[in-house]
């Protein structure tokens, strides 16, 4: 028989690529088409692993004339190209929201569970980047929610100091007025002024702790709105397309005859069993 191999590559679009290697065995005889690559078997044989001796006590079939002539491998290993160029065709299923193919022979239930591990792999590093990308906003967040709540604190204290310090001045003022030998005096006077510019700073404080109160506010609703850009970011990442539901799109890729380089084509002793009836039987499938 003679045995043909070759490195296919086959190219498409989107910088797809594949290389297979392929390996014929086809008959030779002596009649008007000596080798038909179109009858011949495709082997799972890697080149490497021919024999050259045979086992012991082997027969050998009668040779083909035409096998003994050495032009007709170079016409037969140009024919072998030719049927590779014209007939091979990988056929691959493609996922549109991965880029990716399938591989020679890959089931596409295979291919579907190689999909989904490979989605779910870019969706968990999709959500990383997003987290990484709202870390500093969050933490400068927090940051400023942490000080606004510590104006909030200091400003509360003030006040309830500078609240204190006005009841107490008020009273001096009212016990002085009502235990003074005198209605009014300028000691009098100044007590109940200093008592009216406390009630004044007590409201300016009281005022001031509720402003520190609307920027904690404030700050915890950009905090809000923050995390929910985040929790919207990584929902919508997370219900990207399902690789299980996604259409693929089939594709067929032929070589170039460039493509095509013939490593080898050459007679081949091929094993087989023969029977206490004279039946054969191929031993190397």
């Amino acid at each position: 028989m003679l045995l043909g191999a070759a490195e296919v590559r086959f190219s498409g679009s989107k910088s797809l690529e594949m290389t297979q290697q392929l390996s014929l065995l086809a008959s030779i005889s002596d009649g008007p088409i000596a080798v038909d690559w179109g009858q011949a078997e495709i082997i799972d044989l890697p080149v490497e692993d021919l024999e050259q001796t045979a086992i012991e006590n082997a027969q050998f079939a009668g040779l083909p004339s035409t096998a003994s002539k050495a032009k007709n491998y170079a016409a037969w290993k140009k024919n072998f190209a030719d049927w590779v160029y014209r007939n091979q065709r990988l056929e691959l299923l493609e996922s549109p929201s991965l880029d990716l193919a399938s591989n020679p022979g890959e089931s596409e239930r295979d291919f579907r569970v190689r999909l989904q591990l490979l989605a779910r792999e870019k969706r968990d590093e999709a959500v990383e980047k997003l987290r990484q990308k709202f870390a500093p906003r969050l933490t400068a967040m927090e940051e400023r929610k942490r000080r606004a709540e510590q104006a909030v604190a200091r400003e509360a204290e003030q006040a309830s100091g500078q609240k204190m310090q006005t009841a107490i001045s008020f009273g001096a003022t009212l016990l002085s007025s009502f235990f003074g030998r005198k209605t009014l005096s300028l000691t009098n006077l100044g007590r109940a002024t200093t008592a009216v510019r406390g009630v004044s700073r007590s409201m300016k404080e009281s005022s001031d702790v509720g402003r520190a109160q609307e920027t904690v506010e404030a700050v915890n609703q950009q905090l809000a709105d923050l995390d929910a850009q985040l929790k919207s970011g990584i929902e919508a990442i997370q219900q990207a397309g399902d690789p299980q539901t996604e259409t693929l799109e089939k594709v067929s890729l032929k070589p170039t005859r460039a493509n095509i380089d013939v490593k080898l084509v050459t007679l081949a002793w091929v094993p087989y069993w023969r029977d206490a009836q004279g039946q054969t039987t191929p031993a190397w499938q």
